[in-house]
């Protein structure tokens, strides 16, 4: 059986989300409407008359309506996730609707259309009183239809421990969650039952488990898990519709941040499995050749001068090749500045000292400017690169991956990334991986700029580049 197929919960979610985009769009309507009205109504004692008819913000709502369901979207607010708080979700609204506010400006003051500031401010406060109380609305409905068992889930604990039978003891006391509790996988201890529910099975054999039980939801109760093991059970499950969420102890609740929403009392991680969507690699592709080929022409006489001086330096050829492994572990010719002698061993431990004796003067300037990388633009023209990704790495060093280590590969590998921005040669392999993995679950354009503009003060200041 294919987990997910006709699962309750996920029709729910699917059918919720829309409703939550449908409400979006009728509150930001709405409160278009109402933030005028409400500006024809102050006293011209206060304020003088407003100068444009109605008509004008009407013609303007169907693209403000637009940059609502943008912002939100960004937000995850239309992701029907049962451990996010009410305080957590009104933060989330009030940044959508601020920043929904902030977009409308913008494309005001770009477009010359003089829309009254006031009315502005009022459909700022309109839109955030009518999407808070609509979402309280949908919160309770939502509740009442997991309390009936019209959006179940089902679910599995991993572990067999004091956490777990807490967590069972919670999803048999809050029917509010949605939760059909279908059983427990063991880890180590292998016990008849917990709290009454059966073991079904034990984590090496997660995936089997999760496909032939239906599984919607996968609760990680056992803090003292190996990284190695849990990460290969969710790593065999990429593809199934599942979700995994880690819940934490009553320890970490006392020696962590941790945010108040979760399972109950029980703080929740969400464990994400990257998904991207079209467009989103779309635009991704776009931004990289626009901006590898409007880099290429800038720096095409500083490349000429660069290829010159290393040709002289190194006696060899000015453009150093070399294997990687790329997206989805097909391999990749990444180009570079040759830095080191043309007798070098191409695949040698990299400098890791400024006085490396097979770097030449040329080599160590264009090393600690990171120059030498410029010829990876052409990689990204070609697709084989984007400008920000994970660390591009050696077909030896994958090899020696886990499973799960292998999905750091589920992005193209960048010219520059958090890894670079953060530590570059500095850091470790394994906080090398830990960087690519927060980065793939969490990218966005955003996080791209961010990651373009800090590289920026770190590639001035040499850190961490020998």
């Amino acid at each position: 059986m294919l987990s997910g197929r006709g699962s309750p919960r996920r029709t729910f979610d699917e059918r919720f989300g829309i409703a939550l985009m449908l409400m979006d769009v009728a509150v930001c309507v709405a409160s278009v409407l109402i933030a005028y009205l409400l500006r024809v109504l102050v006293p011209t004692s206060l304020l003088m008359p407003i100068r444009h008819d109605i008509w004008m913000y009407v013609q303007a709502a169907p693209v403000v309506a637009g940059l609502w369901l943008i912002t939100s979207y960004s937000l995850g607010l239309y992701n029907a996730r049962r451990f996010v708080s009410p305080f957590a979700e009104m933060t989330a609204v009030f940044r959508a609707v601020s920043l929904t506010v902030l977009l409308v400006a913008a494309a005001s003051f770009l477009s010359h259309t003089d829309y009254s500031r006031a009315t502005l401010l009022l459909f700022w406060a309109t839109g955030l009183v009518l999407a808070l109380s609509s979402r309280a609305v949908m919160r309770d409905y939502a509740e009442s239809e997991r309390s009936r068992g019209e959006a179940r889930a089902r679910a599995l604990v991993v572990g067999c421990g004091d956490l777990a039978r807490l967590v069972a003891r919670r999803i048999r006391d809050y029917e509010v969650l949605g939760y059909e509790l279908v059983g427990f996988v063991s880890v180590i201890e292998h016990p008849e039952d917990v709290e009454g529910y059966p073991i079904v099975g034990n984590v090496e054999d997660l995936a089997d488990v999760v496909q032939e039980h239906d599984i919607d939801e996968v609760l990680v109760a056992r803090p003292d898990v190996d990284p190695d093991i849990l990460m290969s059970a969710v790593q065999s499950c990429e593809g199934l519709p599942v979700d995994f969420h880690l819940v934490a102890g009553p320890l970490q609740v006392l020696t962590e941040r941790a945010e108040i929403s979760g399972l109950a009392d029980l703080p929740v991680l969400e464990f994400p499995q990257p998904r991207f969507a079209t467009w989103q690699l779309a635009v991704k592709r776009v931004f990289d050749v626009i901006a590898s080929v409007v880099l290429m022409v800038l720096f095409a006489p500083a490349m000429g001068v660069i290829a010159w001086l290393v040709q002289r330096e190194t006696e060899g050829s000015p453009v150093f090749q070399q294997t990687r492994v790329g997206y989805r572990g097909k391999h990749f010719t990444m180009y570079k500045f040759r830095t080191m002698a043309a007798t070098a061993e191409p695949y040698a431990e990299a400098p890791s000292s400024p006085d490396d004796q097979r770097v030449g003067k040329i080599g160590r300037l264009l090393r600690r400017s990171s120059l030498d990388e410029l010829p990876q633009l052409l990689n990204v023209l070609k697709g084989d690169m984007s400008l920000v990704g994970p660390r591009p790495e050696m077909p030896f060093i994958v090899a020696r991956y886990q499973p799960w280590q292998r999905r750091r590969l589920d992005m193209k590998p960048g010219l520059t990334g958090l890894w670079q921005i953060l530590g570059r040669k500095d850091l470790p392999l394994i906080e090398n991986i830990e960087y690519d993995f927060y980065y793939i679950l969490n990218w966005s354009i955003w996080l791209d700029f961010t990651i373009l503009l800090k590289t920026i003060p770190v590639v001035i200041g040499a850190r961490g580049a020998y």
